[in-house]
């Protein structure tokens, strides 16, 4: 049967006219100084204009430093490295803050980044499954905020007010470099590497609505109007070392409250990587896990065991759970993964999804617990490293300029 618009000869026809002009500005820290520890503050100080935060990005540049006869790399995501971590805030409120941003952005990559997705991010210093495109002794990260800060891949609208980007300098830098020794002669040489930073520019789209669409927006400022900020946040959590030789643990994780109650979790593991220049911390350990469960106040997820077997290759249901993420986490039948069931078992990832809960029975508060098991003893220098996807709440009063979490 033919639509009836088929038929719509006399329509119309609709232009989109809502923006006036575009442009992008750039932003820089209020202190030049990048060494490691080191603050680095870019703020955005202008109330009566529309901002496109969602669109932001961070140009970094600067040069490696060698000492040694082996070879230097970046590793993947190497730009996100180099922060232990990243603050966005709003009129002084915190909105959101990512601990260890390397971390988390490499996760949440493997999770919903594409091959094209990849090939768009290879300026920002992410290239999976290939090298870093930026490979030499200098270097310049285009790096987009939405890869590192969640809020501006969930929250895609202008914003306005005071606004501030914070970055925290990483302690050191060997967990954004790769060091591959030299052996000649039967001697190996020992190389070390860091990093200089030596520029950090913020650049924002402005956007110039039209004049009819900026009335609307000015008589809603001018009352007060509030304005609901929903997004997800990634918060990360890490136990430093798991029993050595042991073949369970329980790692009781946080009390929370019923908002920031967990939708999903994501575990990984880690073998004497931690600010290793000969290890890439971008891989992450099996060590022969058969049965992760999480329990939220007694309640056990999933229901039941995995029984996995790394030994045999015997994964499968772990690597299923990891693509089945995308489509829970955003309501789509897509499949968008970038690990193959083979890939999976160097970089693996024990996906729980708590979404679906009673929600009548809503308690005050949530006890986080993961019961971890293996078949083999754990690794010595392992440690544990655990994502709590929960939502996240506030409202923002523009002429107030005041911002505060909803419960």
């Amino acid at each position: 049967m033919l639509s009836v618009q088929a038929f719509d000869m006399f329509r119309t026809p609709k232009m989109d006219e809502s923006i006036e002009k575009v442009e992008w500005r750039t932003y820089y820290p209020f202190v030049k100084s990048f060494r490691n520890n080191d603050t680095i503050e870019i703020t955005i100080n202008q109330s009566d204009v529309f901002d496109a935060m969602y669109e932001g990005l961070l140009l970094i540049s600067g040069k490696i430093n060698k000492t040694g006869n082996g070879s230097v790399a970046f590793i993947n995501n190497a730009g996100a490295f180099m922060f232990s971590s990243i603050t966005y805030e709003m009129n002084a409120k915190e909105i959101e803050t990512v601990r260890e941003p390397g971390l988390v952005s490499t996760i949440r990559g493997y999770l919903c980044y594409t091959g094209e997705d990849s090939k768009h991010l290879a300026v920002a210093g992410w290239n999976y499954p290939n090298a870093p495109l930026i490979n030499y002794d200098y270097f310049n990260f285009l790096i987009p905020l939405k890869h590192l800060l969640n809020i501006f891949n969930d929250y895609r609208v202008v914003t306005c007010g005071k606004q501030t980007i914070r970055l925290t300098r990483s302690n050191n830098d060997n967990n954004c470099l790769l060091v591959t020794e030299k052996t000649t002669g039967g001697i190996t040489t020992s190389t070390t590497a860091s990093i200089d930073i030596e520029n950090i520019e913020l650049k924002i789209k402005r956007i110039y609505p039209s004049n009819d669409i900026r009335l609307k927006l000015l008589k809603a400022i001018r009352a007060d109007t509030p304005i609901i900020i929903p997004f997800r946040q990634w918060e990360l959590h890490m136990k430093p070392a798991l029993s050595e030789g042991s073949t369970k643990d329980v790692w009781p994780i946080k009390t929370t409250t019923a908002v920031e109650s967990p939708r999903y979790v994501i575990v990984g593991f880690q073998t004497d990587k931690h600010d290793n220049l000969n290890k890439d911390p971008t891989y992450f350990d099996n060590i022969n896990i058969t049965n992760i469960r999480l329990t939220l106040n007694g309640e056990g997820f999933p229901n039941e065991r995995m029984r996995l077997n790394f030994n045999k290759d015997d994964y499968a249901e772990a690597h299923y759970r990891y693509t089945e993420f995308f489509p829970s986490y955003m309501s789509c039948t897509q499949k968008r993964f970038l690990l193959d069931y083979g890939t999976f078992k160097d970089r693996a990832l024990f996906i729980i999804d708590c979404s679906r809960r009673d929600e009548s029975m809503k308690p005050s508060t949530i006890d986080v617990r993961l019961d971890i098991e293996a078949s083999e003893g754990f690794p010595a220098n392992t440690r544990a490293l655990c994502i709590i996807v929960h939502d996240s709440l506030l409202e923002h009063l523009p002429l107030s300029e005041i911002v505060k979490n909803l419960s």
